[in-house]
């Protein structure tokens, strides 16, 4: 027994497409005209400075209570041995070292007396930025959550 094979139906042809092109007029190119005029005298700037005496406000010197005192301290003994030096020359020698540590401990008592008013009498350090909570670093020591705005 023999089949014969009928021959494959051809597949179906492909819906018919479109194809839209458009295409755009090119553009002119943007012109700029730059006039200069050499006879035309400069804008006048000005800069405003000011000074602490119109602001009435001083930056403070940025060092540490702890430097401040300890370099008032070290200059204030080393001018006390030197005033002791100037009393031994005019005593003509006599007690030499008793003068100069003398002198050095007044000098270093004077200095750092004097460091300690310099770093009491600075004005706080300023913010440059907004902080989230002001009583968090409050230069005095006292953060009240009164004062900072939480209760």
């Amino acid at each position: 027994m023999t089949t014969q094979q009928q021959p494959a139906s051809p597949p179906p042809p492909p819906p018919p497409s479109t194809t839209t092109v458009t295409t755009q007029s090119p553009q002119p190119s943007p012109s700029t005209q730059v006039v200069v005029n050499p006879q035309d005298p400069p804008p006048k700037t000005t800069t405003t400075v000011r000074t602490e005496e119109e602001t009435g406000v001083s930056a403070p010197s940025g060092r540490s209570a702890v430097a401040i005192i300890a370099t008032d301290a070290l200059y204030g003994g080393i001018a006390g041995t030197l005033i002791g030096g100037g009393i031994t020359l005019i005593d003509q020698g006599h007690n030499v070292a008793r003068n100069l540590m003398v002198g050095a401990g007044i000098g270093i008592l004077a200095g750092a007396g004097y460091g300690v008013y310099e770093s009491a009498t600075q004005p706080p350090p300023r913010h440059a930025v907004a902080e989230a909570d002001p009583g968090a670093s409050n230069v005095n020591g006292f953060a009240l959550t009164a004062t900072s705005g939480r209760f």
